[in-house]
Order: C-alpha cells, then structure tokens, then sequence
C-alpha cells in the first residue's frame, strides 16, 4: 500500500476557543492526555494561525525500531515489525514566542526493501506484547518470498499541537512525516536460519 503526506489538511483547522474540546472534536482517537503550560502570554492570540512550516525550530522526533526474530526473517512466515513512537513535547520559540509543540504519531508506513510497502494505524508490539506466537501474522508484519538482504525504513506521519503559555493546545495546520534510519534483515530459508548457528555461536540469532 502506498503512502501519501497531506501538508494541508482540510478537515484541521484553527481553533477559535484555544480548549481542548475543539481537539478532541477532530482527533477523537489523539485526544491530547498532557497539560498544556498555564503561563499567561499577554502577546498571543488565539486567532493566531500555526502552519508545519512555522515549526523550524520544533524537529519532529525520531523514533526507536524494531523487528523480530533478531533481524532474520524466514521465507514465507512472518516477521514482526515495531516502533516505539509516542507523543513528544518540544519547549521553543514560535513565531517569536515561548511555547510548546506536541507531536502525536498518527500513521506509520513501511518500505520493506523488496518492493513492498504497509502503512499501519500503529506503531506494532512485540509479539510477546502481543500474546502472539512466534510468526504469526500482525498489523505490522511482512512475509518475504525471495533470500536476501533488505534495508527497512519506517516513516511516521505525525500531528502537531502547539500552545501559547496558558492558551490550551490547538492544532497546527497540516502534517509531518518523519523517517527513521534504516536497518537491516536477512530473509533465508528456515534451515539456514534455524540451524546454521546455535545460541551459543550467535546469542542474537532467531530464537535465542
């Protein structure tokens, strides 16, 4: 599946009370659970619009990945994905005054390196988290066909938030995306990948 950003999203737009309900009326599943900051800021405005373009100095957060089983992958069974994505507040200066940024991951896509692609509402668990057996299919799982060595890369999609002192957080205008770096997997026949090396030889080999 195909990803595409939206920088401009029609259905996001400026709050005109500054209160969480306006939030929580358009994002009802990212409804904001962390305060905003309660300092007056007697030179904001809650007419102020904010765009993605504004957050120059509000980098968007890179986020910790993960797969199992250890970076293998055994041809034609699963092989789980993860990221350890969450909301992450930023302290700056926006449009020339002090306020906070909450990024809220609201998409993930994945590049498999072979051609193909998933985009997931979330960020995956293990498959312990899960309660899953090993190789059992997941949200974030990919199954590959062919033996080699593949580069994964996760972008997330996130929706800002941002607040001026005690003015409650409103949205900013539009969406960011954000790549991780990329990491390796070795797709393999399940008799090289389960008895090529014992624990002993690779304790990070698949199963171990």
């Amino acid at each position: 599946m195909s990803h595409n950003s939206t920088t401009e999203p029609s259905q996001w737009v400026p709050c005109n009370t500054g209160g969480l309900s306006d939030i929580v009326e358009r994002h009802p599943q990212l409804a904001p659970t962390i305060a905003a900051p309660t300092a007056a800021c007697p030179l904001c405005s809650i007419e102020t619009i904010v765009r993605i373009s504004d957050l120059q100095n509000f980098p968007a957060p890179t986020a910790p990945t993960g797969m199992e089983p250890n970076g293998w992958a055994i041809i034609g069974l699963a092989a789980n994905f993860w990221t350890g994505a969450s909301t992450h507040i930023s302290e700056g200066l926006l449009l020339g005054q002090p306020a906070q940024v909450m990024f809220t991951p609201i998409s993930y896509h994945w590049n498999f390196g072979d051609g193909n692609t998933a985009t997931s509402p979330t960020g995956g668990a293990s498959w312990e988290a899960l309660g899953l057996a090993e190789f059992t299919t997941t949200d974030t799982s990919h199954k590959y066909t062919a033996k080699g060595t593949y580069s994964i890369v996760l972008t997330i999609e996130y929706h800002a938030d941002y607040s001026f002192g005690d003015q409650g957080w409103r949205p900013v205008d539009g969406t960011i995306t954000m790549p991780s770096a990329p990491f390796t997997v070795i797709a393999a026949n399940e008799s090289t990948v389960l008895v090529a090396e014992d624990c002993l030889t690779n304790p990070h080999g698949p199963g171990c």
